[in-house]
């Protein structure tokens, strides 16, 4: 084999680890194959992504700089550096990384992305949506980036589409659980889970787990379950769920399609984690809930706290949805739920901030508990 064979092969292997998420072991095959190639753009920017992945930030910068003196058109160098100089608090740079992405291959979706929510963040709402409407205007993911352009601007709609909650999460798949756990300080599924057991569940429940991801949830509650069912819309997260080994059943599907296939009384608990931020009318969703629940069955899931005062729900500049309790509470009382338990919690950090909402727990009453209320 000859070297520059033998650096295509540790190369291919480097990617390949990439793509499982082995990233120590991506590195260290990349690593390899860079000392027989030097010079080989593609290489160094691998090599920076398995860095940034595993938090060495100034060394993947450093690579990503190299890659891209290399190939100084190399859009996707340019953006991953952009993220890096984020992480790294460096915004200014950031922007300048995104913007040369953007002007490199215009017609890759992904800086305008995260040039528009960096752009967010430091409040700079008019330039967020120009660049929403720039992405448009190339003809990228209408469903994402006019969802995002509608929160940027105030509009208001019922729901997100399926392109921008399937983009969201299949994106950075590999990365969700340390992002959300070690970034976001997001503990939303083992919260659930101690709402759960407080009321003295069952050894053995039917379980359904609405946008499941990547099996947070599962993980939690899998000691309870007797079937545990999976839903979610991103084929990548439903990849990861399954490797965790707690679902009997995994659905790729919209939620509001899914819930209407399913027998009514046919689960003892139905959980949503951070979900309902994907959906701002739950109305749809509240009724086949109910529907699906045996009696004497709960709802677990958890809502964001609206970032201003609003009758039932309003999408947020950053995308998500939040609902006011009241508007909740109005829901469950009109499907006959009622509610076991309410909390306040810190649903996740959105930059130095915790993002305020309310944990919930709502019971569909037994048939006994029906007639004694209606005595």
């Amino acid at each position: 084999m000859t070297e520059a064979d033998a650096a295509a092969a540790r190369f291919a292997a480097g990617v390949q680890l990439l793509d499982a998420g082995d990233f120590a072991g991506a590195e260290r095959a990349l690593r390899s194959a860079l000392a027989l190639r030097p010079g080989h753009a593609e290489t160094r920017y691998k090599l920076a992504n398995a860095c940034k992945e595993r938090g060495k930030l100034a060394e993947a910068e450093r690579h990503y700089l190299a890659a891209l003196a290399l190939d100084p058109r190399h859009a996707e160098a340019h953006n991953n550096l952009g993220a890096t100089l984020q992480l790294m608090q460096r915004a200014d740079a950031a922007q300048a990384s995104y913007r040369r992405a953007i002007a490199a291959k215009p017609g890759l979706s992904q800086p305008y992305l995260n040039l528009g929510r960096l752009l967010q963040e430091l409040g700079k709402t008019g330039e967020a949506e120009a660049c929403y409407a720039q992405a448009l205007a190339q003809g990228l993911d209408p469903g994402v980036f006019q969802h995002l352009l509608d929160a940027a601007q105030g509009a208001g709609t019922a729901q997100a589409p399926p392109a921008y909650v399937r983009a969201t999460f299949d994106s950075f798949a590999q990365q969700f659980d340390r992002h959300l756990v070690d970034t976001l300080d997001y503990h939303i599924p083992e919260m659930l889970s101690s709402a759960v057991r407080e009321l003295s569940p069952p050894a053995q429940m039917d379980i359904l787990d609405l946008g499941c991801g990547t099996g947070l949830c599962g993980a939690c509650l899998r000691d309870l379950a007797r079937r545990m069912v999976g839903v979610d819309l991103a084929p990548k997260m439903l990849e990861l769920a399954r490797g965790r080994g707690c679902y009997q059943e995994l659905a790729q599907a919209e939620i509001g399609q899914y819930l209407p296939s399913q027998a009514r009384s046919s689960f003892d608990l139905v959980v949503a984690a951070d979900v309902l931020i994907y959906i701002g009318d739950i109305g749809q969703l509240m009724r086949e809930v109910a529907r699906v629940l045996r009696p004497g069955a709960w709802f677990a899931f958890s809502i964001e706290q609206p970032s201003q005062a609003c009758d039932s729900y309003r999408l947020e500049q950053s995308g998500r949805y939040a609902q006011s309790l009241a508007y909740v509470r109005k829901l469950a009382h009109e499907r006959g739920l009622s509610e076991r338990s309410c909390r306040d919690v810190a649903i996740r950090k959105h930059g130095a901030q915790a993002l305020p909402g309310q944990l919930l727990v709502l019971e569909k009453p037994a048939p006994w508990r029906e007639g004694r209320r209606n005595t």
